[in-house]
């Protein structure tokens, strides 16, 4: 009888154990998963930049591209116009405003070097 607790005790034990190890080993998965997740991701993002970079390039090199941007951002200044006026009475946007206005540092203006022409 004795013996029989004492198999049983050793046999508990290595099932244990060997749950223990199988349990281990599939926390360990996933992180690996996400560390390769997180190296496509980044990857990713280096060839965008560098695809960016070479967007910028061309464009900057073709002038129908150069007067497409200068009407994009022409386009976009009207666009902020309108919306401002649109917005002026609008008191939630208003006090959203404020709020960002207050929690962003306002940039300080630079003295430029030059003596003042007299």
């Amino acid at each position: 009888m004795r013996t029989f607790v004492i198999l049983m005790t050793a046999c508990a034990l290595v099932f244990g154990y060997a749950l223990a190890l199988h349990a281990e080993e599939k926390a360990a998965a996933p992180a690996s998963a996400s560390e390769e997740m997180a190296a496509k991701k980044k990857q990713a993002a280096e060839i965008m930049t560098k695809m960016r970079a070479i967007e910028k390039e061309a464009a900057s090199q073709d002038e129908e591209c150069k007067k497409i941007t200068a009407q994009m951002m022409e386009l976009e200044k009207q666009k902020r116009a309108r919306l401002n006026t649109l917005l002026e009475n609008n008191q939630d946007y208003q006090a959203l405003k404020k709020q960002l206005m207050e929690l962003m540092p306002q940039p300080q203006k630079v003295e430029s070097k030059e003596a003042p022409k007299k």
